[in-house]
């Protein structure tokens, strides 16, 4: 291609992961084919492609954690791992005929709205330009990985890597290594590696609510059904549907006529679940697990947590309790003062001499876009827009950036249903506002301020009755204490409002007669 496209597209979508692959079918399906994906490494799967640390899989059941359009019935067990995720991206793209719309290898610098042409052109570190009438942000929350701001991290003489750069290269084998964070991440390649290192010494700032993993191996029969049997197919999806929908009832404190209407639907259909305080028994379930798994009283207390469970993310698993229990592996509680040579140094005064440290501490959450450069109307810049903390109109939508469009935006994550039917539900939603645009002969759409205020006072009304807006540090909450990531609701109430656009948010502009 040209470095200066001459080609005008209907729809530019940055990245080739869950939202653009969405967005790409929801396209196509509404026989749009004027649209191109831009994406940045040599495949599809985002997150899915770029994380390949060891025990990395989902949280969310591999039958609910998939495209309502593109069930898969060969996933091997109850939660999938990275490189099943992998395999049903990859195999989807060619199914649905999407590969041809995406332009591998193309790292998007910036995208900028010209108001002269009233289209947005983005820039490519390549240095070719494409020009869109409506761009979608596919580049999700979990790709720029978080690294501690520890004194003399960079004198380190070691070797050192992040989880989300796992050095596949460098051999583990007999090393005495340093795990700097327990969050999910870690919690996940440590029982993987434990094994092959002689010495591991793990530095916990604060301990994470785990609970049991109910994971199990599908059997031949079960997938034989899953395939043949398309209503035992979607019966099942709806399953695990319901039961994640059901544990927002552990999160949220206080219910509104919807939520209590929820919770008697499920009280009627389950009705062991009357009454049931499902805070209280997701604590009592990981309590459980640490006296089963752990017989020392004293380093029980070490794994308690201090704050209510669901402020941070709850960690399903069954194998981190007992690599901690091995004899070559140290749980260290005190804090990090510095690095220095191949040391690390606690607040108590000890020295811990270690061959390499791998840096578990995650993903920085709240940066959303970036590195990408959004530039809307008057030249306002989204990252500058966001300093206080990003927002946005149902999750989707900014101020002064007309036709633009966010998949995983701000607080639509949640604690409780896949992101990918929320992700469904926003992409239903950006579909409605292009059919909208075309049926109205609008040049763009735009939110408008006072319906972004209004509904972000709501959302963050109702946070603030979650567990969420506990006292624990998370990466829900910008460091003032704004819930950033996470929706207040059920995933319904999400669908339920996302299916129905109100129009008369809009600022609009109709096309010219030239």
């Amino acid at each position: 291609m040209d470095s200066n496209s001459t080609e005008i597209y209907d729809v530019i979508i940055l990245g080739a992961g869950i939202s653009g692959l969405g967005s790409a079918y929801n396209l196509l399906r509404n026989k749009n084919s004027s649209f191109l994906i831009l994406e940045k490494s040599e495949g599809v799967g985002g997150t899915w492609r770029e994380n390949t640390y060891p025990g990395l899989c989902c949280d969310v059941p591999s039958h609910f954690y998939s495209f309502s359009f593109a069930m898969n019935p060969d996933w091997t067990k109850t939660y999938p791992e990275q490189y099943e995720i992998l395999d049903y991206l990859e195999n989807i793209t060619d199914k649905l005929k999407i590969r041809p719309f995406i332009k591998f290898n193309s790292e998007v610098l910036e995208s900028r709205y010209n108001e002269k042409e009233n289209l947005w052109e983005t820039f490519l570190r390549s240095g070719e330009r494409y020009k869109s009438r409506s761009l979608i942000s596919g580049l999700g929350q979990l790709n720029k990985p978080k690294w501690p701001e520890i004194p003399g991290i960079e004198t380190f003489s070691g070797h050192s890597f992040h989880s989300a750069e796992w050095d596949h290269s460098y051999d583990l084998t007999n090393k005495r290594v340093a795990v700097i964070g327990n969050g999910p991440s870690a919690i996940g390649f440590i029982p993987k590696i434990v094994d092959s290192v002689s010495k591991m010494t793990i530095f916990q700032r604060s301990p994470n609510w785990i609970t049991p993993k109910p994971d199990r191996l599908y059997n031949s029969f079960e997938r034989f059904c899953l395939r043949y049997v398309p209503l035992y197919a979607r019966m099942y999806r709806f399953y695990w549907y319901f039961i994640q929908e059901r544990n927002y009832l552990a999160f949220y404190q206080k219910h509104n006529f919807f939520t209590k209407f929820i919770e008697k639907a499920i009280s009627a259909i389950l009705t062991r679940f009357k009454l049931f305080d499902f805070e209280r028994v997701y604590t009592a379930g990981s309590l459980m697990l640490i006296d089963e798994q752990i017989q020392d009283e004293s380093f029980k207390e070490k794994l308690i947590p201090d704050y209510p469970i669901g402020c941070k993310r709850i960690i399903p698993t069954n194998d981190y309790f007992p690599a901690l229990c091995k004899d070559n592996v140290n749980l260290e509680t005190s804090l990090i003062e510095k690095i220095s040579n191949n040391k690390i140094h606690t607040k108590d005064g000890r020295e811990h001499e270690v061959d390499v440290i791998i840096y578990g501490t995650g993903f920085d959450t709240n940066i959303f876009i970036s590195p990408v450069k959004i530039t809307g109307l008057g030249g306002k810049i989204l990252d500058d827009a966001w300093k206080s903390g990003a927002e946005a109109y149902r999750g989707v939508m900014v101020p002064y950036f007309p036709n633009f469009f966010i998949c995983y935006g701000p607080n639509t994550n949640t604690g409780h249903v896949s992101i990918i039917y929320m992700i469904e539900s926003q992409i239903l939603f950006i579909m409605k506002c292009l059919n909208y645009m075309k049926k109205n002969s609008l040049e763009y759409i735009d939110i408008k301020d006072d319906a972004m205020q209004a509904y972000n006072k709501k959302i963050q009304k109702k946070l603030a009755e979650t567990v969420w807006a506990g006292s624990c540090g998370s990466w829900y909450k910008t460091e003032e204490g704004k819930i950033i990531n996470n929706y207040p609701g059920y995933g319904i109430e999400y669908h339920w409002m996302m299916a129905r656009p109100n129009y008369s948010d809009f600022n609009d502009n109709l096309k010219s007669n030239n």
